[in-house]
């Protein structure tokens, strides 16, 4: 059985380091940074030695550990608020692959008990943890692929539109209800079913790129809210998020030049869905690779019945 981290797992988090591959699963903005960086990268153990050490922090982070000897590290906890779970990484040793199942199946229940309805995972598509996430009771949202460009700059110049002539505002919490608007008319049925049918579901299960990203909203004549980019900046490059309404669909490459703006010679990534495929064009035109897949998975959770309801039935 998993248990959380705990300070005394330091020692063992360096010996787990020595014989773990590669990130089994990722955040969207860890996929968006892999790719700047060449890949997923390894169990990074400076990082999980100061959870250990963290009394806060390590709750978020759990073990499965025999004899003293640590064979899996799991990360999850709440996407964008309490109701959606994610698992945001999961890393392996070597020779114990097998326990992917297991660990994907055991988060659930300190979800279920923290009051999420439902768990997300974002795995490489055809890898073995997809196989084993889909046993583990999780299903397939969609797929997307990761975009890489070298510079920032060069995609601004092929785009054309050095200075976007867009008209952005930063979003505010008050976008909520037109952003879900906006959601439910431009994705597919069979994606937003699994997604949430609520305003508070979907907020809950909105990705951001990590902590503090910039937001911006671009809204239409009519008052509706025509796109939200978002952005984020690092050491290594720029990410970005896009969606946009179909009546904005000949405003994308304000849209992108929006995203692109201001950055510098650096490398930058994104994700697109792949029911976005005009998104996907319009990248590979302005020299935009595709770097890598993966399949965004979710596991709705079953809810505890808070207290008994009579019914009467019939006798036969």
């Amino acid at each position: 059985m998993i248990r959380h981290l705990h300070p005394t797992d330091s020692p063992g988090l360096l010996q787990f380091s020595q014989s773990s591959g590669q990130g089994e699963t990722c955040t969207l903005a860890g996929a968006l940074s892999g790719a700047i960086q060449g890949g997923l990268g390894g169990f990074p153990t400076v990082k999980y030695a100061g959870i250990a050490l963290s009394p806060r922090a390590w709750q978020s982070c759990w073990v499965e550990a025999r004899r003293g000897r640590i064979d899996g590290v799991l990360r999850a906890g709440p996407r964008s608020g309490p109701q959606a779970w994610e698992v945001g990484e999961l890393y392996l040793r070597n020779s114990k692959s097998e326990l992917a199942l297991d660990l994907l199946e055991q988060i659930a229940v300190p979800a279920g008990g923290a009051g999420a309805h439902r768990i997300f995972a974002r795995v490489p598509a055809n890898s073995a943890v997809y196989d084993d996430a889909r046993k583990a009771g999780y299903s397939t949202v969609h797929r997307e692929s990761v975009f890489r460009a070298d510079s920032a700059t060069d995609a601004i110049t092929k785009l054309g539109i050095p200075d976007h002539s867009l008209q952005l505002r930063q979003r505010d919490k008050s976008d909520d209800a037109a952003l879900f608007r906006m959601h439910n008319l431009n994705t597919p049925i069979e994606v937003r079913m699994k997604l949430g049918q609520t305003l508070q579901d979907w907020v809950a299960g909105s990705e951001r790129l990590g902590r503090k990203p910039s937001e911006w909203v671009y809204d239409l004549a009519t008052g509706e809210i025509g796109g939200l980019v978002q952005r984020k900046s690092t050491r290594s490059g720029l990410m970005f998020n896009l969606n946009w309404a179909a009546e904005a669909g000949s405003e994308l490459p304000g849209l992108v030049a929006a995203a692109l703006a201001a950055s510098k010679d650096i490398p930058v990534s994104v994700a697109v869905p792949e029911y976005r495929p005009a998104l996907s064009h319009l990248l590979v035109t302005l020299g935009f690779a595709e770097q890598a897949q993966y399949e965004v998975m979710v596991k709705p959770l079953a809810q505890t019945v808070t207290e008994a309801q009579k019914a009467f039935a019939a006798i036969n």
